[in-house]
């Protein structure tokens, strides 16, 4: 961890990659004494003059013919030749090239995708373009860090970028495998992002500048109230659940075990897709997006930036509004059947909410769990608070209120999302948006690069656990784990579990959890220089006391541990059954980090380096 006068001195960068949009904060602290200037970048390439606060996540690349480059010694320029890409990125990318999007969901291989997109799709649009999700990824990020970077020189000058360190600080979905974290900080690591780079999760970013927005402006916290954050974001939605244990300075402990879904804003645009098709048919669509790529670029903007957002039909418990939207195709023929008229397709309200009903379903469901989640621990809410794209949705505003805050039961308007509005009353709880929910996010990452902890206490969202042998009990063990082991001379049971940490388990921030290994080795194959421990992972509430891989228990990761810098003294020789053999006891540290997992070697109490995790 930074110290406070070093964070000082650091140009603190949060890197926000979106499944949809991505966003870049930045500060420098300086001093104490003034309040921290967050700046969000809006100036980005092919933007046209337009700001915005937040730029696509997307990339194109384009084979680009030019000749073979050689150097002096006549060896070919790697890079040159037919196959060299340009890349688009952002705002450059026109309606006719072959755009990468959702790239973010490639990451992490276990989620499971809704039915408006499939990785086969992404996959075959990779394919296409001749590289990988991870040369992508890196691509991408290495194109925004490189606008940063520019935005900083123009900002603070370019001597002091030259020799100022910069700290990063990525975010990344805490509903995500540790595995898809690791692969977000490889890839960020390849884009040039440098090595003083670290990963907070979403929903913590935005629990640091939400909790704080609100508590400076309304005054309505105390200590002692339990927040349910809420991060809708284009491709998952994030929520956990926090307790304000101190209001100066502010902090907050994790008061149960987060969750979070693939249900983001994104999934709205997919859903839309499929309307407009099931509206024009989908031949017709698939030729209108191949002949005026541009008339469906200008309908999916309006979309995005306006329907989206501001979609909030009026009341009624009777029927859906008369409300008709107009959605541009300019250059489209008009076809009465299809609803199209004037270069405009028409939509009802009814229409419409179908779009949304599903999504905003998802999310009630997700909030509706995590209430459930939290009264396990004793606790109860006091207030959610949304924050993310996807969270300025007035009509997802307004069906979270019906469902959690008022007071009133939720009536069955027919346009509500309001199917799961019976299955659970609980006590109500106020609904709260702050300023910049859209990058809550980012703005909460340069927060917490100033090192100072929001959060003190953490949850554990998985169990976490190493395999052992035990003494056969043929009352307790599997048949077909039992072995006979020569060095004790004895029936045993292999792959049991002894889990270390558990699901809802606190965990101090700072305090590593000591994983115990004890390892054995023949002792003419001489000192050992290197041991691979396995850590074990299930998301099942009611963790296996015997390991059998399956989707929810797994192997996480091998540790790759090196021993050379471990005393000799430590590897103590032992004889048993007259065999000679070293034996070594050492500990695994595990920090369980708000965006990644953290590992060091520890033998009698000292620490011998860091150990990097081999994920599977």
């Amino acid at each position: 961890m930074d110290s406070p006068q070093s964070v000082l001195d650091m140009i603190i960068v949060g890197f926000d990659f979106g499944t949809t949009f991505s966003a870049i904060g930045i500060a420098y602290p300086g001093s104490l004494e003034t309040a921290l200037e967050i700046t969000v970048l809006k100036d980005w390439p092919g933007s046209n003059g337009i700001t915005s606060e937040k730029v696509p996540s997307e990339i194109a690349y384009e084979l680009i013919k030019q000749g073979v480059k050689r150097d002096s010694s006549g060896e070919q320029i790697s890079g040159s030749g037919p196959s060299a890409h340009e890349i688009k990125w952002g705002f450059e990318i026109g309606p006719n090239d072959t755009r990468l999007r959702y790239l973010k969901l490639r990451l992490d291989e276990r989620q499971e995708y809704p039915p408006s997109v499939t990785k086969e799709t992404l996959d075959a649009l990779l394919e296409q373009s001749g590289v990988s999700t991870e040369q992508a990824v890196s691509d991408y990020m290495s194109m925004v860090f490189k606008q940063a970077k520019d935005a900083m020189i123009l900002k603070f000058g370019e001597a002091m970028v030259s020799n100022t360190t910069i700290k990063i600080v990525l975010t990344v979905p805490a509903v995500w495998s540790d595995a898809a974290k690791d692969a977000t900080l490889r890839a960020a690591e390849r884009a040039g992002l440098g090595t003083n780079t670290c990963m907070i999760s979403e929903p913590e970013a935005a629990s640091a500048y939400a909790i704080s927005s609100i508590n400076q402006k309304q005054k309505i916290l105390s200590v002692g109230d339990n927040l349910i954050i809420c991060d809708c974001g284009g491709g998952t939605v994030d929520l956990t659940s926090v307790k304000i244990i101190s209001l100066s300075p502010l902090q907050v402990e994790e008061s149960a075990p987060g969750i979070g879904a693939l249900c983001g804003g994104a999934f709205l645009n997919l859903r839309f897709e499929d309307l407009v098709r099931e509206r024009i048919g989908s031949d017709d669509f698939d030729s209108l997006c191949r002949r005026k790529p541009r008339a469906w670029a200008t309908a999916h903007k309006e979309f995005e930036e306006n329907v989206k957002r501001n979609f909030d039909p009026s009341n009624s418990q009777v029927e859906y509004d008369k409300k008709k939207f107009y959605i541009p195709l300019p250059g489209v023929p008009d076809d009465p059947a299809a609803g199209i008229e004037d270069g405009y397709l028409a939509l009802s309200t009814g229409e419409l909410a179908e779009v949304f009903r599903p999504i905003v379903n998802s999310v009630i469901d997700l909030v509706e769990r995590q209430r459930i989640i939290l009264e396990k621990y004793d606790e109860t809410a006091k207030a959610l608070i949304l924050v993310g794209g996807f969270g300025q949705s007035k009509y997802l505003y307004k069906c979270l209120k019906q469902r959690f805050a008022d007071e009133d039961p939720p009536p069955t308007y027919t346009y509500y999302a309001d199917e799961l509005a019976t299955q659970h009353e609980g006590p109500r709880f106020m609904i709260l948006q702050p300023d910049n929910p859209w990058t809550a996010v980012v703005r909460g990452a340069v927060m917490s690069g100033l090192g100072k902890d929001l959060v003190v206490s953490r949850k554990a969202r998985r169990h976490y656990g190493i395999t052992v042998g035990r003494t056969w009990d043929p009352e307790v063990h599997s048949l077909k784990n039992k072995y006979w082991c020569d060095l004790y001379g004895e029936w045993r049971a292999r792959n049991q579990i002894h889990w270390c940490i558990n699901t809802g388990q606190s965990l101090p921030v700072n305090e590593p959890v000591l994983f115990e290994f004890s390892t054995r080795w023949d002792f003419e194959d001489g000192y050992p220089t290197s041991v691979k421990p396995r850590i074990i992972v299930s998301d099942d509430l009611d963790a296996p006391d015997e390991f059998e891989e399956s989707f929810e228990t797994r192997t996480l990761c091998r540790l790759l541990t090196s021993l050379r810098n471990v005393p000799r003294k430590h590897f103590q020789v032992r004889t048993k059954n007259r065999k000679k053999h070293y034996k070594l006891s050492y500990t695994i540290g595990v920090l369980v980090a708000s965006g990644s997992l953290e590992f060091d070697l520890r033998v009698d109490g000292i620490i011998y380096g860091k150990v990097r995790a081999d994920y599977e």
